[in-house]
């Protein structure tokens, strides 16, 4: 069967569909890798379509934006990092226009807590379900000789002895230091990062990092697996 690992996708919810449509897939061959939220135009309708892709037969794991928004939901982490310097007012936003509610600019919640509890608690209310689907994720997933995950692995303990953090926020001590039999299928890195462009980076080290940087201009990439080869495809970020 034929594997289909999608990651960072991060609002992008037109640029999703068009790659899902592009790609062929079908539920049980998906793997998306995290970042569902923050920074693109369209957090909450992503995760509709992720949950469905799962309730279907897809898989998906946790990304360290999914987990942030819990965070700020949860007041463990405040407006300024969240908001401010992690596309969170996106999904705030984006929620506010699923309810047909003007949207609201951080300075507004800066400036008045009542306000950001009220709108914390009114997400936590509406998107009960997506939030339950956000905390249901698992951080990895093996197959045969592959691991599907969000950041990284610890490049010197292996899978077993990552910590939560590790899988989530790893970047180049993995990327150029990880040196175990099993290929580690990856995004939260833009490629951009690694290799100077957007499409799929293969690193010599059974690394592959598919991270194309759609919410930030660049595109949603597709890694495919059939028959033991890899191929790609990809979405060009829409223009506004």
């Amino acid at each position: 069967m034929r594997k289909i690992a999608i990651s960072d996708i991060h609002g992008c919810a037109a640029e999703l569909d068009q790659l899902l449509i592009k790609t062929k897939a079908q539920p049980e061959e998906v793997i998306f890798l995290g970042d569902y939220v923050d920074s693109g135009p369209d957090s909450i309708e992503v995760l509709d379509m992720v949950k469905e892709w799962c309730r279907q037969g897809a898989t998906a794991l946790l990304g360290n934006h999914d987990d942030l928004f819990l965070q700020w939901l949860e007041e463990k982490e405040n407006i300024l990092y969240y908001g401010g310097r992690n596309g969170g007012m996106a999904t705030i936003n984006s929620c506010l226009h699923r309810m047909g509610m003007d949207q609201v600019a951080i300075s507004q919640l800066l400036s008045d807590v009542r306000k950001e509890n009220q709108i914390r608690k009114i997400i936590q209310d509406r998107f009960h379900s997506q939030i339950s689907f956000i905390k249901s994720l698992p951080l990895f997933k093996m197959d045969s000789n592959l691991i599907f995950v969000h950041a990284g692995v610890n490049p010197k303990n292996g899978l077993e002895k990552t910590t939560k953090l590790e899988f989530l926020h790893l970047r180049d001590e993995f990327i150029y230091e990880y040196n175990f039999p099993e290929t580690i299928i990856f995004g939260h890195t833009p490629t951009r990062k690694i290799h100077n462009q957007d499409n799929i980076y293969f690193g010599p080290n059974r690394v592959i990092g598919i991270d194309g940087g759609c919410a930030f201009g660049g595109q949603l990439n597709a890694l495919i697996l059939d028959n033991g080869e890899f191929s790609t495809t990809s979405v060009v970020k829409k223009s506004k």
